[in-house]
């Protein structure tokens, strides 16, 4: 879907929902935004570059442009430069060229019509349902590159420059090229108890009122105080 900022702006207002830092506007009337269909975007998010939207929660953030498909959580950091990987071209395929599976490049479709021809393009494998998935807390680096149909999970931190090919398990810390493990930042136990917690669905000022910066204290406090802890009541945007 494409639409002129003009006819989604008092939506964005409405929402919460920002395109800079300051919270000015950064689109001209005309400019194009392209997004899927019945996508929810959270209140206080921003997407700071680029005319793409996609599903992002509450307090994320992102300095790069993401696929329109891609589902990014609450709280996540994402810097600048990251791409995301194209399709695999069929290696195993008789060839690599996309005249196997494209049916709207124009090159292909110019000289089928000037000779009159079909193209029998084939279904690409393994790509039916892809989608970039960010889960809450994540912080991606500068210029680290992301296969298309993967699954970050909650806490995760993905060094700059990394290449990532392979799902990332929760609080998992990967680098290099291609990116491996390099630490996870607690304890296997730790990480159990705090995704037990579900902090992200709540209030950052609430949850920050706790001691944030030890994680012993925090899940003590969390366990006595989250039954006067309020889940967020959210309202998302959808397109």
């Amino acid at each position: 879907m494409i639409k002129n900022f003009s006819e989604l702006k008092d939506h964005f207002v409405n929402h919460s929902i920002y395109f800079t830092r300051t919270g000015k506007d950064r689109f001209k009337t005309d400019d194009p935004i392209h997004y899927q269909d019945g996508i929810r975007i959270e209140p206080y998010c921003a997407f700071l570059v680029g005319r793409n939207l996609w599903e992002m929660g509450a307090f994320s953030y992102s300095w790069s442009t993401f696929p329109m498909s891609t589902k990014v959580g609450r709280y996540c950091s994402i810097a600048t430069d990251i791409k995301v990987m194209g399709l695999r071209h069929p290696h195993e395929w008789l060839t690599t060229s996309a005249t196997t599976y494209d049916r709207n490049f124009i090159i292909y479709q110019k000289y089928l019509d000037e000779k009159n021809k079909s193209q029998h393009p084939r279904r690409l494998p393994n790509i039916h349902g892809n989608q970039l998935v960010i889960d809450h807390d994540v912080w991606i680096g500068s210029r680290a590159t992301l296969k298309a149909n993967l699954h970050i999970g909650i806490g995760a931190v993905i060094a700059a420059d990394a290449v990532v090919t392979k799902d990332v398990p929760p609080f998992a810390i990967v680098g290099g090229n291609p990116a491996k493990i390099i630490k996870y930042r607690f304890d296997q136990t730790t990480i159990e108890k705090i995704l037990q917690t579900q902090w992200w669905k709540y209030d950052f000022s609430d949850i920050q009122d706790l001691d944030i910066t030890n994680i012993e204290v925090f899940l003590e406090e969390f366990e006595k105080k989250k039954h006067l802890l309020l889940e967020m009541d959210l309202s998302p945007l959808t397109l």
